[in-house]
C-alpha cells in the first residue's frame, strides 16, 4: 500500500493535472503543496491553424497526443482522425474532454511505448504503417516519436502546438523550497527538473522521478534523484516515493 504518512509533497504543476495528483497524494496520506514550475502557452502560428483545418477535413489518419497540454489545445477542434495517446494519464484527459482514444501503450508509457504498439503496415491485420499522422507537441519535446513513426513508413506532420517555459515562483515559495518545506517533490520531465534545480531545493528534499529518461535529465541538472517510478504513471511514481520515504524513516529509527 502506498503510504506517504503525512509527508509534504511538492506538486509542480497546477490545473487539472495538479488537482488529480493532489487528490492521489491525499489518498495516500500525504499533504500536497502545489507550486507550478512550468507553464504552457498555445502557439498561434499558421502551421497550427492549418493542422486544425486539415484535421477537420479528414487529411490525417491519426492525431498523436503526448500531453495534457495538447488536449487543452485540441478539445474544441473537429477531430476527423483516430487518436493515439502516449499513456493512460493523457488518455484519461482526452476522454474527460469527450475525445475517444483509439491507441494507448500497454506497459511503457512513453514515445518508445507508443511506437511498440503502433499498428503494422497497410494490408496487415492492424493497418497503420504509411498512415498520415499529425503530431502536435511542445517545443521542448524530443524527436523520438516523429522519427520512429517515419521509420515505420508514416507520413508525419510535426507541429509545435505549445511552448513550455518556467513559471515565476513567488519569493515566499522559493524560500520555502530552499528551506526544505517539502519532504519530497515529483518530477515528471526534464524541463521540470531544470526549473526545480534553478530554485536550489533543500538537500534533504527527496526528488522522485517518473522514469529513467527524466532521471538522467534531472541528474544532469544537478538534482540527486532518490526515487524512480518503475512505470511512467503517477501511481507508480507515488509507490516509488513511498518506498523511499519508508526506508529513510526506518534508517532514522535504527
Amino acid at each position: 500500500m502506498t503510504d506517504l504518512a503525512g509527508a509534504t509533497i511538492l506538486v509542480p504543476r497546477g490545473g487539472a493535472w495538479g488537482e488529480r495528483v493532489s487528490a492521489r497524494v491525499r489518498e495516500c496520506g500525504g499533504r500536497p503543496w502545489v507550486v507550478p514550475l512550468l507553464q504552457t502557452t498555445p502557439v498561434t502560428e499558421p502551421a497550427v491553424e492549418a493542422a486544425r483545418r486539415d484535421l477537420a477535413a479528414g487529411a490525417y489518419d491519426w492525431l498523436v497526443v503526448t500531453s495534457a497540454a495538447t488536449v487543452d489545445l485540441v478539445r474544441s477542434w473537429d477531430l476527423q482522425a483516430k487518436v493515439a495517446a502516449v499513456g493512460p494519464a493523457t488518455a484519461s484527459t482526452l476522454r474527460e474532454a469527450g475525445i475517444a482514444v483509439d491507441l494507448v501503450p500497454e506497459h511503457t508509457y512513453s514515445a518508445t511505448g507508443l511506437l511498440q504498439v503502433w499498428p503494422g503496415p497497410e494490408g496487415t491485420e492492424d493497418a497503420g504503417g504509411g498512415a498520415r499522422v499529425l503530431l502536435l507537441r511542445s517545443d521542448l519535446a524530443r524527436a523520438t516519436l516523429a522519427d520512429g513513426l517515419r521509420e515505420r513508413g508514416c507520413q508525419v506532420t510535426d507541429v509545435i502546438g505549445y511552448r513550455t517555459t518556467a513559471t515565476a515562483v513567488t519569493a515566499a515559495d522559493s524560500a520555502d523550497i530552499r528551506a526544505g518545506r517539502a519532504d519530497a517533490v515529483l518530477v515528471t520531465s526534464g524541463s521540470m527538473a531544470r526549473a526545480l534545480a534553478a530554485l536550489d531545493p533543500a538537500a534533504d528534499t527527496v526528488v522522485a522521478s517518473i522514469g529513467p529518461v527524466t532521471t538522467a535529465e534531472a541528474r544532469e541538472a544537478g538534482l540527486a534523484v532518490r526515487a524512480e517510478a518503475s512505470e511512467r504513471t503517477i501511481d507508480h511514481l507515488l509507490d516509488a516515493l513511498s518506498e523511499t520515504l519508508t526506508l529513510a524513516a526506518r534508517e532514522e529509527q535504527s
